[in-house]
């Protein structure tokens, strides 16, 4: 789909579907009020029998009948003129993009009373919320399902912000990217064809690729992976991606790749298990924020991580009561293998320290203690450095991606020391989300550090920007993107 702009007044598009924005309360703007009289009194009359409340992303639709350009018009609820932000743009803009898939359009105009935030940022964000919302995973299906829309414009927008216009798109198509990997069932994509599909897309974009394999993690030390990864026949691999982009620091970006997560030894449960095929959306996030950061031509340098393996039950896997070594020395009793993504980030993260890198931040889809704590609304953040975390969470607010700091007290990493090893893998319950980020830290070093667990965030069901019934959002690249933005200044 393609998304555009126009100056036009919402009565003067010419398409299959007009969707145009209401507030809770207050008086309609000049242009709604207008729109109305064209439609002889069609809004006002549905807005007496209460069919037309405004209330969120409460839709109320009708055919035009001729006395506007466009076929059907979509009336949607904005709520409360206050609570609009950058988030609830993209959801509205999501929304939009729906209602006209639902009705089947080719061709959707989209129009706000007003602008809440500044006209460039709300363009940018609008134009990322249409092309997500439409999205949908062509499937295995044989006959894969029927796409119609095929263009959006945002009315009342002029050629100020053609630039924030492509700068969504980019960053939309990056997230699609991200969440068409996601989707893949793990037969097609384990960590040899995920490490292709990333070289392929590094290639395209003209991104600087390199990738171990398992004979090149043992050479350099690689245990921890490697015994991720040893219960597979798919042997793990990690990817290395560089973007030059100018300056003297250099960014890292760290993405947990578990392209199907069993559980291992400590096998998980049969309800569900499915839905771990998305552990590997961290390192997918990574990719599509490296690709997004080179598109856009951020001046700064980063490097991207990707560790990938495959956590399976069999005679050669690593069980409970094993010691393994990481790149940087450090070495991890393993008390439940069902916490891979941890021991697997270790060889990643100290191989960023290794690389020079002036911040590393992972993301990873890591406890089930973060969508205890909390749900499906928010990532969480562990972070060493408190610099370094404000920079995250101002990255997340300005990308409308929820992020939620939790405390990495000193006492934490007491929980974790082993009699055996420098430290275990799964110290228990108390406090786990906070636990597993604070263990991942270790292989920072002195490095400034931040986790995300994305666990809760990374899919979701049916929503505004998500059609799908169960499916990946794309979420950090957004925030990964800012970030790397912000630190350029």
């Amino acid at each position: 789909m393609k998304v555009g702009y126009s100056p036009v007044k919402p009565w003067e598009y010419e398409g299959d579907v007009l969707v145009v924005g209401i507030w809770q309360e207050g008086e309609w703007s000049a242009d709604v009020v207008e729109l109305d009289r064209r439609l002889s009194g069609a809004l006002s009359r549905a807005r007496q029998r209460g069919e037309l409340s405004g209330t969120w992303l409460t839709p109320w639709t009708t055919e035009t009948f001729g006395f506007i350009r466009a076929t059907r018009i979509v009336v949607l609820g904005l709520g409360q003129r206050e609570r609009v932000g950058v988030r609830e743009l993209r959801l509205i803009a999501g929304q939009a993009a729906q209602e006209a898939v639902k009705h089947k359009a080719r061709r959707v105009g989209c129009f706000l009373p007003e602008t809440p935030v500044d006209a460039a940022v709300a363009a940018e964000v609008m134009t990322d919320g249409l092309l997500v919302g439409a999205w949908v995973f062509g499937t295995y299906k044989s006959t894969p399902p029927e796409e119609t829309l095929e263009e959006a414009t945002l009315l009342g927008f002029d050629a100020q912000v053609d630039s924030a216009v492509q700068r969504g798109a980019i960053l939309a198509e990056c997230q699609n990217f991200v969440r068409d990997l996601g989707m893949q069932p793990s037969n097609k994509l384990y960590p040899e064809t995920l490490a292709k599909a990333a070289v392929d897309a590094a290639t395209t974009h003209g991104l600087d690729v390199e990738v171990f394999d398992e004979k090149r993690l043992e050479e350099l030390g690689m245990g921890a992976i490697l015994g991720v990864g040893s219960g597979s026949v798919f042997p793990p691999r990690l990817v290395v991606l560089r973007y030059q982009g100018g300056g003297a620091r250099t960014l890292a970006l760290v993405g947990k790749g578990i392209t199907f997560d069993s559980g291992g030894i400590s096998l998980k449960s049969a309800a569900g298990m499915e839905e771990m095929k998305f552990d590997m959306l961290g390192a997918a996030a990574v990719l599509g924020a490296m690709i997004a950061i080179r598109r856009l031509g951020l001046p700064i340098n980063v490097v991207g991580l990707m560790a990938l393996a495959q956590n399976m039950p069999s005679g050669s896997a690593y069980k409970p009561g094993d010691v393994l070594k990481a790149f940087n020395g450090k070495t991890i009793e393993v008390l439940n293998t069902d916490a891979e993504g941890r021991v697997a980030l270790a060889d990643a993260v100290s191989y960023a320290v290794h690389l020079g890198a002036d911040w590393i931040v992972e993301a990873s889809t890591l406890t089930g203690a973060a969508i205890t704590a909390l749900g499906h609304e928010a990532t969480a953040l562990i972070a060493t450095d408190d610099p370094l975390a404000s920079l995250v969470l101002q990255a997340s607010e300005a990308s409308g991606e929820r992020v939620w700091r939790l405390p990495a007290y000193p006492e934490y990493r007491e929980l974790y020391r082993s009699d055996v090893a420098d430290l275990k893998n799964a110290p228990g319950r108390d406090a786990g989300t906070i636990t597993g980020g604070l263990i991942i830290s270790e292989f920072a070093g002195e490095v400034p550090f931040a986790h995300l667990d994305i666990a809760g965030t990374a899919w979701t069901g049916k929503s505004p920007l998500n059609r799908t019934k169960n499916g990946p959002t794309g979420v950090m690249v957004r925030t990964f993107v800012k970030l790397a933005e912000m630190l350029s200044r």
